[in-house]
């Protein structure tokens, strides 16, 4: 009966490692989409950096840009200017914020998955 019951228990511990193998192996891949998921938002993050960047460039250097003539700089046009630059960088700016938002999310996400 002893070794009926040793056994029992070695079975019984053999399956629970067995089936616990699956589950971490899920959870290791799922922190790792997290972690690939956070990466991809911080390239979106910096595509935006870059699209505000340039356009905080084109709103400074546009006075000077198309001056055929002095009318091309009037205040109006460089007012047209200014607001088509101001509202790109206001959207870009926000949709930034956004994806690093997401991007620190998901890595907070894969950290819990990792025990962390």
């Amino acid at each position: 009966m002893k070794t009926f019951n040793i056994a029992m228990l070695a079975l019984m511990m053999a399956l629970s490692f067995v089936s616990l193998t699956p589950v971490y192996a899920e959870v290791s891949q799922a922190a790792e989409d997290h972690l690939a998921l956070a990466a991809s938002y911080e390239q979106k993050a910096q595509a935006q950096d870059t699209l505000i960047a340039e356009h905080q460039q084109m709103k400074k250097d546009y006075p000077g840009t198309l001056a055929l003539s002095p009318k091309d700089t009037s205040s109006v046009r460089v007012q047209e200017m200014d607001k088509h630059c101001d509202a790109i960088i206001q959207d870009a700016t926000k949709l930034r914020n956004e994806f690093l938002e997401f991007a620190k999310w998901h890595q907070m996400r894969a950290a819990e998955l990792q025990g962390r």
